[in-house]
């Protein structure tokens, strides 16, 4: 077999068996008694550990390799931002809010000139 007929199945029995766990764990969760304060603490613990084990086969999987990477990698990038202070973030704030109130004013007189305008034409 190729190497990449080998890892496709490789990828699809492991999000096969990532899924069963996820199911796995929530029908238990629903099977168990909810009336008992114990089964309660069992119907937790089964539903946790059900997902922490399905969490750890994917984490091993291809698919899990490459989530582990582009979030270290994001997490690099994240840190090359160059965030602005806070004089230039009120600074910028102010420009936007001043224009907002500019264009709301031009909006309104020429709302008010259509307005004037319709009332003469339709008297």
């Amino acid at each position: 077999m190729s190497k990449s007929t080998e890892n496709t199945k490789s990828e699809s029995s492991l999000a096969m068996i990532v899924s069963l766990l996820i199911v796995v764990g929530f029908l238990a969760n629903y099977y168990i008694d909810p009336l008992q304060l114990i089964t309660t603490l069992y119907k937790v613990l089964v539903l946790l550990s059900g997902l922490v084990v399905a969490g750890f086969v994917f984490f091993k999987s291809p698919q899990g390799v490459r989530l582990s990477v582009f979030a270290r990698e994001t997490k690099i990038e994240l840190r090359k931002v160059v965030w602005p202070t806070r004089d230039e973030t009120v600074k910028t704030t102010g420009m936007i809010m001043v224009a907002v109130v500019i264009v709301a004013i031009f909006l309104w007189i020429v709302d008010a000139f259509f307005t004037w305008a319709v009332q003469l034409l339709t008297n």
